[in-house]
């Protein structure tokens, strides 16, 4: 008998890497905590009851006052969105969302930002009041789980078996030679990486592929070089290599570019000064939950990826079941579906303005840090790292704020009195004064808010930046391997340029090939 394939329903099958995200039952019955406080003394801004999850689902919701109201952007005009050559349709929200002037904060850095997230947190419990334990399902360190799993012996469905035989396990990453601009696919399209979340949208995923890329590149490149190594000892010099380079990228690009320059300068001279001893066990709620979201506020409402392709970062009224749609979602593969990193990095290209002709950058700004977030985000749809199809909560600003609530956070007043900071004053948060947060903020809008006072919204303000600062460096001096415990430690592989000195972006994306 013949199979209607078209008619049987899509299969609902548990990842395969959920083995990588279980936790081991805990022997004292207790579920682990893997988060605490970097000031747990102070009381929460508000209690996780009515009338506050009211207001601060208010304070989140589409149409509210975070949402930048941009122009739709379509599928021929993904960059529109409050600049200068398509204005924002009412003049009134024409501040909001706007570019960041800051010139080395480019496209890239938010989706940076997003794959170094991956990297050190994964926390698996919903939002609800009193479920303020969970486990971090990523190491907390910056050794790049996300992308190399448990290592070939554990996860060898994540590397290449073509030399298995002759190994005792595979030393590279799988990439599907059939596909070589996207992350190697299941039948059903899930990605085959460590972690799904790198699959959230086309520009993440296309990360997660350079990676992978990398890792081979500098595998083959440091084969030359020891021969003699075994195909294990050349798998773990490898990784390290890719791990301090990433790490080197990480502080002097990413950290340089996003942090206020004089808490940048002291914690990375001097060390932290709050996050220390016990706490480095853990990553704090005000880091997770709140500061470090701040990437939120820079996603533009929609990205040209490639010369030919544009689109919304996200458009909820699109069929999730569609092979290749209009946005950029992740979990599709399409021909179109990959990403020329010169339009969000700085190579230098330049590229002719259609409207006048004139000879400019081809690199693409940022949004500007503060505390407007681009329309599509307050209508997130389905897929991995998103949404489930159950939860009614699908806007990004409110789910974040509810997180303050659930985790007691403290309000941004109180944490920057903590820092030894002067607070923002009611009078600078007075569009909050309705719904009683102008003097008890939430900790992530007070981030956003003191970003756009304090820097013009080209990087963070004080609070925001010592919140980051100060765990980031505290992580990476604890992480096994860092190039912060090898003084002088200075970049091995060549540049774009050919020269062996800094690395950047540019470089890693140029020597994985895919630039």
């Amino acid at each position: 008998m013949a199979i209607n394939w078209e008619s049987r329903p899509v299969q609902d099958v548990r990842m395969f890497q959920d083995s990588l995200y279980r936790t081991a039952p805990s022997t004292s019955g207790a579920e682990p905590d893997d988060f605490n406080k970097l000031f747990s003394e102070l009381c929460p801004f508000a209690p996780c009851e009515e009338p506050y999850i009211s207001r601060v689902a208010e304070l989140g919701s589409k149409g509210g006052l975070m949402d930048a109201q941009d122009s739709r952007v379509t599928i021929t005009n993904p960059l529109a969105a409050n600049d200068e050559k398509t204005p924002h349709p009412d003049p009134t929200l024409a501040d909001r969302n706007v570019d960041n002037q800051n010139p080395d904060m480019t496209v890239g850095f938010t989706f940076l930002g997003q794959f170094i997230d991956h990297d050190l947190t994964f926390d698996p419990k919903p939002i609800k009041c009193g479920e303020t334990t969970s486990p971090n399902l990523r190491s907390r360190f910056f050794d790049l789980d996300s992308v190399y799993g448990r290592g070939p012996r554990e996860d060898r469905l994540l590397y290449d078996r073509a030399s298995e035989l002759d190994r005792e396990a595979p030393i590279k990453f799988f990439v599907d030679i059939d596909a070589p601009r996207d992350l190697p696919r299941t039948s059903q399209e899930r990605a085959i990486i460590a972690d799904p979340r790198n699959d959230e949208n086309v520009i993440i995923s296309q990360i997660q592929l350079a990676f992978l890329k990398f890792h081979n590149e500098v595998t083959d490149y440091l084969a030359l070089s020891h021969p003699s190594k075994t195909p294990n000892e050349l798998f773990e010099l490898a990784r390290l290599e890719v791990q301090r380079h990433y790490q080197w990228v990480v502080v002097n690009q990413f950290l340089a570019v996003t942090l206020d320059p004089d808490v940048f300068t002291d914690v990375r001279d001097n060390g932290p000064k709050f996050y220390i001893g016990p706490l480095r066990q853990k990553i704090p709620r005000e880091f997770q939950v709140a500061a470090y979201r701040f990437g939120h506020s820079q996603i533009r409402p929609g990205y040209k990826v490639n010369v030919g392709f544009g689109a919304p970062i996200f458009d909820a009224r699109i069929d999730p079941r569609e092979a290749d749609p209009n946005d950029l979602r992740g979990g599709r593969r399409a021909v179109r579906r990959f990403v020329e990193w010169d339009t969000f990095f700085q190579f230098g290209t330049k590229e002719i303005d259609p409207n006048t002709g004139a000879v400019r950058d081809k690199v693409k700004k940022n949004k500007r840090i503060d505390p407007f977030i681009s329309s599509p985000m307050f209508d997130l749809p389905v897929g991995p790292g998103l949404v489930a199809p159950s939860d009614s909560r699908v806007s990004l600003a409110e789910r974040n704020l509810e997180r303050h609530l659930q985790h007691g956070l403290a309000s941004g007043q109180d944490i920057a009195k903590a820092f030894g900071y002067t607070p923002l004053t009611a009078t600078e948060l007075e569009e909050l004064k309705d719904l009683e947060f102008d003097i008890s903020t939430p900790l992530w809008y007070y981030v956003l808010k003191e970003a756009l006072l304090q820097q013009g919204g080209q990087r963070l303000g004080q609070v925001g930046s010592r919140i980051v600062a100060e765990v980031f460096f505290g992580l990476l001096e604890d992480t096994p391997g860092s190039y912060l415990k090898e003084p002088g430690w200075k970049p091995t592989l060549p540049r774009r340029d050919g020269t062996i000195s800094d690395f950047t972006m540019t470089d890693l994306l140029t020597f994985a090939g895919v630039a």
